[in-house]
């Protein structure tokens, strides 16, 4: 085999892979995946009347208008422990070299677990102004992404590690504007940072190009890890009216963020006779990425003394994402990737029920919609849609403390994963097929802890 048969330079097929290196690796805009576990207090009622319930100060983040309802000055401080299981099921994923030379199983295991355990604190402050202007300040993450397969995995040409954090400090504002009505402002100041990396499969790189001494498909594994970060801001707004007492009324809009990351790529493993391929160089990357805005409309109900009920509806626009280009500082394209992700829905209802005066006790249950296509579903962001379960219980240790306990558990769809791709962008010499399915689900355990000064 030469170079000429498959029109394959030695110097220019190089950045024409990276196309496929970052086919979806940078799916930090929260792979399908923005974080909902920012209040304890509205975990138990599977985020339910977020926009609506303002109990605590943690309403700064899906309606800074509840900050009007809000009395004195008051700490919120939560965590939340998130674990996922992430398994893969291999249906025969397949390595194909071109013009008759082989097609043989892509080597290697399902990947383990790739989901695991993370931590997620937040961080709530509200203080009076006057009797009509309210202010706060809030701490916590808005996107977040977290999985890691084994190195020798199946698809390890697609991903091995994603790791994404994100850090979002959100002043804000609200005014009562009436005894009904109150609005709200706050500014955000984002930040973002990414880890993610896969296998290069240089043996068949090598056989493809005719360098015969490193020709040895799936055993000449190398790796490229990306990381980049950026500081951003964006707002939000709300609203909150009352228009008969016992029932209220949210409105609430989040902005998109838009992202500009700076960072750098590491190869690894190259063999000697690669090295030097200016497509294979380390060194400094960029690429712009969007964090979607969101609109949100809630409602609360009091039947009565002892029971109230909520739902809301969430609306994300995940359209953004269209495509994603990668670059080199210089403006050299090194990855150019279809998204076509769509917008989403998040429907929720929940009840609270006081059964003391120091205990109350909620529920919820949740829908929420994936914006991913299946045809652009990827070992990154296995997503799918799911149905949330929520439960959760408020202790009034004293009148300046109390405590919020809550339990959600995510039921996952079942995620099929159909990729078939050439390994060189327009060179369909080597494709790689990678098929499966994935069974996954979450569970978050909340604690919070509420002090009125």
């Amino acid at each position: 085999m030469n170079n000429q048969s498959y029109s394959v330079k030695k110097y220019d097929y190089v950045p024409l892979l990276l196309g496929l290196l970052l086919t979806v690796p940078f799916n930090i805009h929260a792979a399908g995946f923005a974080l909902t576990e920012k209040s304890g207090s509205s975990i138990g009622n599977a985020f339910a009347g977020a926009g609506t319930a303002a109990e605590d100060a943690s309403t700064i983040l899906s309606n800074p208008a509840g900050l009007s309802r809000i009395r004195g000055t008051q700490l919120v401080v939560a965590g939340y422990a998130i674990n996922s299981s992430i398994d893969f099921h291999d249906h025969d994923s397949r390595t194909m070299i071109g013009a008759g030379i082989g097609d043989t199983l892509l080597s290697g295991g399902s990947g383990g677990d790739a989901g695991g355990l993370a931590f997620v604190p937040n961080l709530y402050l509200a203080a009076d102004v006057n009797d009509d202007v309210k202010i706060g300040l809030g701490v916590y993450s808005a996107f977040g992404l977290k999985t890691e397969y084994d190195k020798r995995w199946v698809g390890r040409y697609e991903a091995i590690k994603s790791d994404l954090k994100n850090i979002n400090i959100n002043p804000a504002l609200s005014l009562r504007v009436s005894d009904r009505l109150s609005v709200g402002f706050g500014l955000n100041a984002q930040y973002i940072g990414a880890e993610l990396s896969n296998a290069v499969d240089f043996g068949s790189i090598c056989t493809m190009a005719g360098v015969g001494s490193c020709a040895a498909p799936q055993a000449r594994d190398g790796y490229l890890a990306l990381k980049g970060k950026d500081w951003s801001w964006g707002y939000n707004l709300g609203m909150l009216l009352e228009p008969v007492p016992g029932t209220r009324l949210g409105l609430a809009y989040r902005s998109k963020v838009s992202h500009h990351l700076k960072g750098d790529a590491e190869f690894s493993n190259v063999p000697i006779e690669l090295a030097g391929m200016p497509g294979l160089a380390n060194g400094p990357i960029k690429a712009g990425i969007t964090l979607p805005e969101t609109a949100l409309i809630s409602v609360l109900h009091q039947l009565n003394d002892r029971w109230s009920i909520m739902g809301d509806v969430l609306w994300t626009r995940w359209s953004q994402f269209e495509e994603l280009r990668v670059e080199r500082n210089d403006g050299t394209l090194l990855g150019q990737t279809a998204e076509h992700w769509h917008n989403t829905r998040r429907y929720a209802l929940g009840a609270t029920y006081l059964y003391s005066d120091v205990w109350k006790l909620r529920f919820g249950v949740a829908y929420d919609e994936s914006p991913v296509p299946e045809m652009y579903r990827t070992p990154r962001i296995p997503d799918q849609n799911r149905w949330v379960l929520g439960v959760g219980a408020n202790f009034k240790a004293s009148a300046s403390d109390s405590l919020d306990i809550g339990y959600l558990h995510v039921f996952l769809k079942d995620a099929s994963l159909n990729l078939n791709h050439p390994v060189v962008p327009a060179q369909p010499a080597i494709t790689q097929s990678l098929a499966g399915g994935y069974d996954s689900g979450v569970d978050v355990l909340s604690l919070q802890y509420t002090h009125a000064f």
